[in-house]
């Protein structure tokens, strides 16, 4: 008896060796069971900066038929580096496949912001044999970039101007062309009919340009604008008075509550053959932009930006109060002249901005997805998002992250994306100030970082270090020694914005 007692407290003990052993030795697998790698503890290198693996991508690329009755298509791999966009790298492969049409137009400036992309070519590409040529190049490049995932419209633009055709616009592409040939048909058909007396109206998708509510940027709207009796130009100035549908990230740039303006919109042609827009404002504008909190820029680089970026053939705006034109505006210590009192697209192309999702604390302390305005570099940079996302360490109202102690920039090391997934690198400040976090805190500040990162396209994942080195944890509840994605079902509902007629 004593020797089987002392057999089982022998077989106990070891029992309770291995207990505190990581056995990393082949383990047996029953069927449909699947034996996960080990996760590795440190990157191989410190973590400063940003960068990321180039991150491959297929594309399928649209070419019109010579006769333009419908196009072919064909496949290519396309490599992005660290900020890059796709849709910018695909237009650049587009053009340098060097069809007759594209064989010397080459890409001016690319503006990625809220889904659509607006897309500037050389005026080489006024050099088309035809209108169906332009029009069939615009819709290659529409239909290329429709196929990409989170493009839902596309403006082409040639020289800063939009072309148009028929003398109407062409507007933001949203759907796939299948034939040339019927669209500009088509074109000629609503040309004709807008000649007539009580002709119904055409719409078009447009883009409207509205401040952000940070006073920074200018953002997009896709919006559908008709033709009013006096053509597009009135549609789409009674569009901005209506202000932002979604008003969670941008304000009205035309007062509301008062007619401001003396007479509706005038296009005329100069002697220099440049054909403007002219708006006429009352002396009580200066009034209401101040009480509605606007600048000057503000509703210049709005009325602009969607006039230039819409109306057919349009080289710029003018815009005067009580018949005297603004020649001059100022965007902080920035003083934008006009001598002329013409304002063109270019001048207030560099304020065209974007929006990211931040994941933050509402008042009622759930996780919610934030709508922040900023510039298009930072809306594809993972790092300056979460710079971002420091910013709202230590706010006491409004959205935050759980976290008393200020965190800064400096203590975000660097980020790295291979393969889809962010590896994060963290100063040994955030992780002092992580230390007395509860349970909760701890994961709705991880997955506050997590969920950020994840909204970029080509990040599925996120892991995170502490001065290079792997952390069980920040505070001792949530596991980081594996890659973490995005849970979405910590987030609460997004309220969405009320849909009005015009929309």
């Amino acid at each position: 008896m004593r020797k089987v007692l002392a057999l089982i407290a022998l077989m106990t003990a070891l029992c309770v060796a291995l207990g505190g052993c990581v056995l990393r030795g082949p383990k047996a697998q029953s069927a449909g069971e699947i034996s996960l790698p080990e996760p590795s503890d440190e990157p191989e290198n410190m973590i400063l900066g940003e960068s990321m693996s180039g991150a491959m991508s297929e594309v399928t690329f649209y070419r019109a038929a010579q006769d333009f009755s419908g196009f072919t298509t064909y496949t290519q791999t396309l490599r992005t580096d660290a900020g890059a966009s796709l849709a910018e790298a695909a237009v650049e492969a587009l053009l340098a496949a060097g069809t007759r049409a594209t064989s010397d137009v080459r890409l001016l400036d690319f503006e990625f912001s809220r889904g659509t992309a607006t897309v500037n070519l050389s005026i080489d590409a006024q050099n088309a044999a035809s209108p169906q040529e332009l029009l069939a190049l615009e819709a290659a490049i529409g239909n290329t970039l429709l196929g990409i995932d989170g493009v839902r419209g596309v403006n082409v633009l040639v020289g800063g101007i939009s072309a148009g055709c028929c003398q109407l616009p062409v507007g933001v592409q949203t759907q796939v062309t299948q034939s040339v040939t019927a669209a500009y048909a088509q074109m000629q058909a609503e040309s004709e009919r807008l000649k007539q007396p009580d002709a119904e109206p055409i719409e078009r998708a447009a883009l409207l340009y509205f401040p952000s509510s940070d006073g920074q940027w200018l953002l997009p709207e896709l919006r559908a604008v008709s033709s009013g009796a006096d053509g597009f130009a009135s549609s789409l100035i009674d569009a901005l008075k209506l202000g932002p549908l979604d008003e969670r990230s941008a304000v009205a740039s035309i007062p509301e509550g008062a007619e401001l303006m003396e007479e509706g919109p005038v296009t005329e042609s100069l002697g220099t053959g440049e054909r403007v827009l002219t708006l006429n404002f009352s002396s009580a504008l200066a009034n209401y932009l101040a009480f509605s909190g606007v600048d000057v820029w503000q509703l210049a680089g709005s009325v602009t930006l969607t006039a230039c970026s819409f109306l057919p053939e349009l080289d710029a705006v003018r815009i005067t109060v009580n018949g005297e034109p603004i020649t001059m505006c100022a965007i902080g210590e920035t003083i934008l002249n006009f001598p002329d009192g013409l304002m063109r697209r270019r001048d207030f192309s560099g304020r065209v901005g974007s929006v990211a999702t931040l994941y933050l604390l509402d008042d009622a302390d759930r996780l919610s997805a934030v709508e922040r305005p900023v510039s298009m570099r930072v809306a594809l940079s993972p790092k300056s998002l979460l710079t971002e996302l420091f910013s709202f360490t230590g706010v006491e109202s409004g959205y935050r992250l759980p976290l008393l102690t200020p965190v800064y920039p400096e203590d975000l090391l660097g980020v790295q994306v291979v393969g889809g997934v962010a590896r994060v690198n963290l100063s040994a400040n955030f992780y002092r100030s992580c230390q007395n976090l509860s349970p909760r805190a701890e994961r709705d500040l991880i997955y506050a970082m997590v969920n950020t990162l994840c909204a970029l396209e080509d990040i599925r994942a996120a892991r995170f270090y502490i001065e290079g080195r792997a952390a069980d944890t920040l505070a001792g509840s949530v596991y980081l020694r594996s890659v973490l994605l995005p849970n979405p079902g910590l987030v609460a509902p997004t309220p969405q914005p009320t849909p009005t007629a015009e929309s």
